[in-house]
């Protein structure tokens, strides 16, 4: 076990849970909203501690109930909170996250109103009884300051920086750190199209760091110090996508975690990776390393109906999934109309006509034949529902192939 400070941003999470991503201007209805601790260092040191580490975070909360959410959830996640800077002005950071059940993926708009850790608090915390610290590459006027201090009082213990975004004079503080983890959001801001490029570019001058880019499902490239070859690590293939949310904060405590271990960076990446593909297939970061569930049935056969059509969620599809029955067979289709690529149920239910054996999007009438999904009559006309292969068992238990 490893005693381990990070620095940077704290922040509540409010998650809405939706069976699909809203059209603008559009209204609709979340199945589920939690509360939650977020902020990149914050959900790292969360799995870090699940990983058996002691985690300590060094951040700047207000004086609001949010606040208080915050504290009692950063005790319950057994993160050390006594380094808190707290600013009676300003509202503490809030991030409002749509989870799309459809496909796991996370949309989030961030407010913040509060100033961020200043040098002077941070001056006062005795860094040396930590064996390793991770900053969050953000709060450039006091970020330089900070790292040099590490630099100069700490002998022997790692210091790590996640580079999310590119700000302003950040470049200069690389050096500072032993290892540097660039995201993708950073390397095509810069322009360059994916991390190999990005790492080339960087290793010249960073020569003695440890460098690393991810990249979300193309994977992870990485550079050792005093090595110039960069190196890509494959994403783990996933058969079900639950919940991207944190994905690359999980694969930074993986990282550490494993070079904490005296595990080589080709080891670390490859552990980190996995970590991460693990944390995918999972909704949320609590109990992070528990076994992945079995893949669930879509649906049982008995619940469907000629008369009207069964809509699931499918994460592992860009959609949902309309099934409906045919015959002796069942028929499944992305739930997504080809006119303006919105769900056929996105107005209201979506109409079956048993007579005609058509389906009639909610949105602008399109009707479409349930047994090849054609656009028989509507804005679409000619086009078609893109169909999903799908496997039924015995017991009528349905599943996607």
């Amino acid at each position: 076990m490893a005693k381990i400070l990070g620095i940077g941003n704290c922040v509540l999470d409010i998650v809405l849970d939706t069976e699909h991503y809203p059209q603008e201007d559009a209204e609709i209805r979340a199945s589920a909203r939690t509360f939650k601790v977020g902020g990149n260092v914050a959900n790292s040191l969360y799995v870090l501690s699940q990983l058996g580490h002691e985690a300590s975070l060094v951040t700047s909360i207000g004086g609001d109930n949010e606040a208080r959410q915050l504290k009692q959830g950063l005790q319950a996640r057994q993160i050390d909170a006594t380094h808190t800077q707290r600013f009676l002005q300003g509202a503490t950071p809030t991030s409002y996250i749509l989870r799309n059940r459809e496909t796991g993926s996370r949309t989030i708009t961030h407010y913040r109103d509060l100033p961020e850790v200043s040098f002077d608090f941070f001056a006062k915390v005795e860094i040396e009884n930590w064996d390793w610290l991770h900053f969050e590459g953000r709060n450039m006027p006091h970020l330089p300051g900070m790292l040099n201090i590490a630099r100069t009082f700490l002998t022997h213990q790692p210091i790590s920086l996640e580079v999310e975004k590119p700000r302003d004079g950040i470049e200069a503080v690389f050096e500072q750190a032993n290892l540097v983890i660039f995201s993708h959001h950073y390397a095509q801001a810069k322009g360059y199209e994916d991390g190999a490029a990005l790492l080339t570019a960087l290793a010249p001058s960073l020569a003695q760091q440890h460098l690393v880019c991810t990249w979300g499902s193309q994977g992870a490239w990485y550079k050792a110090a005093g090595e110039t070859q960069v190196v890509h690590q494959p994403a783990n293939p996933i058969d079900q996508v639950v919940d991207t949310l944190a994905a690359g904060d999980t694969f930074n405590a993986g990282l550490i975690d494993a070079m904490i271990g005296q595990a080589s960076l080709a080891e670390a990446v490859k552990k980190a990776s996995d970590l991460a593909a693990h944390k995918c297939q999972k909704a949320g970061l609590d109990d992070l390393l528990a076994p992945i569930e079995s893949p669930k049935p879509l649906a049982n056969r008995h619940a469907i109906s000629q008369a009207k059509v069964t809509i699931v969620p499918a994460p592992k599809l860009a959609h949902s999934v309309i099934l409906i029955a045919d015959g002796d067979g069942i028929k499944a289709y992305e739930n997504n109309c080809p006119h303006q690529d919105v769900p056929l149920n996105e107005a209201y239910k979506v109409d079956v006509n048993p007579f005609e054996k058509t389906m009639k999007c909610s949105v602008h009438d399109a009707f479409f034949k349930i047994e090849n999904g054609e656009c028989v009559d509507g804005p679409c006309l000619n086009e078609s529902l893109k169909p999903v292969a799908i496997r039924e068992e015995e017991n009528g238990d349905i599943y996607l192939v």
